[in-house]
């Protein structure tokens, strides 16, 4: 719907810009591929500096896709951030595990200072090792169309207008 201006509301350009990715994503086949493009896109939605997607292999997350423009931006120019691949049980004691479990979303402010009497619990040793800081972090189930948990996607540190 054209707004009062003469222009295209931010809801329509919005809309554009989703249709236009259901087509794109519809059309890739490699699950590679549409996995990272769903990172990409759910980063760019959400102004997210980092994200990261957990397979569920059983009763299992794998740690299998991730992102982080800070430490990229810390490498020589055509290097790549290598991560090692981790499992975690599907249980409440991490946020993608508690997530996996509930199948329902989590919205954290700040991941270091928790709110009193959550069952999960955030692992710094990650940001010790790398010096990077995880601060927000937006977690949320991806399911199959039959409503099971098929993954986790994590999306970490939101950027203002800014990009801070």
């Amino acid at each position: 719907m054209p707004s009062s201006g003469g222009g295209v509301s931010k809801a329509d350009l919005l809309m554009r810009r989703i249709l236009k990715l259901e087509n794109e994503i519809a059309k890739i086949r490699d699950i590679d591929l549409l996995l990272e493009k769903i990172l990409v896109e759910a980063r760019n939605f959400t102004s997210a500096d980092a994200g990261s997607i957990y397979i569920r292999e059983g009763d299992q997350l794998k740690f299998s896709y991730t992102q982080n423009d800070t430490l990229q931006s810390q490498l020589p120019p055509g290097k790549k951030l290598i991560y090692s691949t981790f499992i975690t049980p599907i249980d409440s004691n991490s946020i993608a595990g508690h997530v996996a479990i509930t199948a329902k979303a989590i919205n954290i402010p700040d991941v270091w200072n928790l709110p009193p009497g959550v069952p999960y619990s955030f692992n710094r040793s990650y940001d010790e090792i790398t010096g990077y800081r995880t601060s927000s972090m937006l977690t949320f189930p991806l399911t199959t169309s039959r409503g099971e948990v098929s993954g986790v996607l994590q999306l970490i540190n939101a950027k203002d207008i800014d990009g801070e």
